[in-house]
């Protein structure tokens, strides 16, 4: 049989995010009660009872009360960015940036929403004053991290992360985004020893351990991977990326049944999946089911698979 030397690639996770903090300034509010009080509490505790809509008419109201306190802006920001209104979040940061200039946590916040605009480098502007105001801001330096992540610099992301973890040692999710990063600069060692390290700490995140799975394939551990893999998968079954990394490195294993075993419940979950149908017929191609083969590499090639055409034109004529 002709061998196959396809071009096919692990799967690797995306980093994880962390979301912003509810903090309620300190400030006049906080030692008087007023009618705009009230409406901020109001505003607040509807928030955290998920009423987002009803805690920003509170907090509309508490702002036109009187303007020239932080609380109702800050507060009515965080909401803003719940609702996915980024924009006019960055405003009431602002807002209270011009009003509480030393408050690290509005440039954090602001950041925040700039990162969800994709506006990498003015979230990172805003990080940075974050950790100048608040030394130790884990929450920012790891933000600050993701921006840079996405930006393609991912030498200065780990080194953000690595002050995320001088303030927080038991920082899991920086561990993770440290080792997908020192991945993408091709220190598989250090990657596995940080995703290592997140497991100790966090048991249950499957991205985890797709992500070593990745890591230990890369250096061509196989076994290794699929035992990381495997968990992934029983952590969460819908997981397809999970999935389809074990076949993959089933069949390196050359473990053919299993893989194509693997491939069918990704299919099952997402028979759009042209990856799955083009390597599904490369296992069943060395189990020399061509037929098959054939007709796998014939949807995926309809699906827009150029590596599939390709077998098309070699091993099907």
């Amino acid at each position: 049989m002709r061998r196959i030397h396809p071009a096919m690639n692990f799967i690797l996770r995306k980093p994880l995010f962390l979301l912003s903090m509810v903090l309620l300034l300190a400030g006049p509010l906080a030692a008087q009660k007023t009618p705009q009080k009230d409406l901020l509490d109001s505003g607040i505790l509807k928030a955290k009872l998920g009423d987002l809509k009803a805690a920003l008419r509170d907090l509309d109201h508490a702002v036109m009360m009187d303007t020239t306190v932080p609380e109702p802006y800050y507060n009515r920001g965080l909401v803003r960015s719940q609702l996915k209104d980024y924009t006019g979040a960055i405003r009431d940061f602002t807002k209270v940036m011009s009003m509480k200039p030393m408050l690290a946590e509005s440039y954090y916040n602001r950041g925040l929403a700039r990162d969800y605009l994709r506006d990498f480098m003015g979230a990172i502007r805003d990080y940075d004053k974050a950790v100048l105001l608040k030394a130790n801001y884990f929450e920012a330096y790891h933000n600050m991290g993701l921006a840079k992540y996405d930006l393609g610099d991912y030498q200065d992301a780990i080194q953000d992360f690595s002050r995320a973890l001088q303030y927080k040692p038991d920082f899991a999710e920086a561990f993770y985004n440290r080792g997908l990063s020192r991945m993408n600069v091709h220190d598989l060692s250090g990657a596995i020893q940080d995703f290592n390290e997140a497991i100790k700490l966090d048991t249950m995140q499957y991205e985890f351990y797709s992500s070593r799975g990745a890591a230990k394939a890369s250096q061509e551990s196989f076994g290794d991977a699929v035992r990381d893999f495997s968990i992934a998968k029983s952590i969460n079954p819908s997981d397809t990326n999970a999935r389809m990394n074990l076949a993959l490195a089933l069949m390196y294993l050359k473990r053919y049944p299993e893989a194509v075993s693997e491939y069918d419940q990704v299919l099952d979950i997402n028979p759009e999946n042209e990856e799955a149908l083009a390597n599904r017929g490369v296992a069943k191609h060395y189990l020399a089911d061509q037929p098959g083969a054939c007709e796998d590499w014939k949807q995926a090639s309809s699906k827009g698979s150029e590596k599939a055409k390709g077998y098309l034109l070699k091993f099907c004529q």
